[in-house]
């Protein structure tokens, strides 16, 4: 049995679960006000947001099925907002600070990879046959 077997995943489906995280992620103003309130919820964190991209969205495997369809700049900011946050995951502890993490920039590089990778899927792809 492979993942295919398991749950039918259109690609229009996974690529709204990819922008909705992203689009998430790139919000510095709502990131700003809610991970620092008082009372936040346990899942307004960066952890969470990085767990949707990689657990919930499977953006590796959405990578390798679908990175052959992209135009070359979907390719490159597609590859480029899961380095970005992969580089933040390799240099930081397991559990992220959310006020450190807001000044870190590698995730402001994130936020601004992600926000790329928006502007160039939302609405294009995939591309109408």
């Amino acid at each position: 049995m492979n993942y295919k077997d398991m749950l039918p995943m259109t690609p229009e489906r996974w690529i709204s679960n990819l922008l909705e995280v992203a689009e998430a992620i790139a919000d510095k103003e709502h990131q700003e006000r809610r991970w620092r309130a008082p009372d936040r919820k346990p899942w307004e964190c960066p952890d969470e947001l990085i767990n949707v991209v990689f657990d919930d969205c499977g953006i590796d495997l959405f990578l390798q099925e679908y990175a052959a369809t992209f135009a070359p700049e979907q390719r490159t900011a597609a590859f480029s907002f899961r380095d970005a946050l992969n580089d933040l995951c390799h240099g930081t502890p397991q559990i992220l600070d959310s006020a450190a993490t807001l000044t870190d920039p590698r995730w402001a590089i994130a936020r601004q990879k992600a926000a790329e990778f928006v502007g160039t899927f939302k609405g294009k792809w995939p591309g109408a046959a």
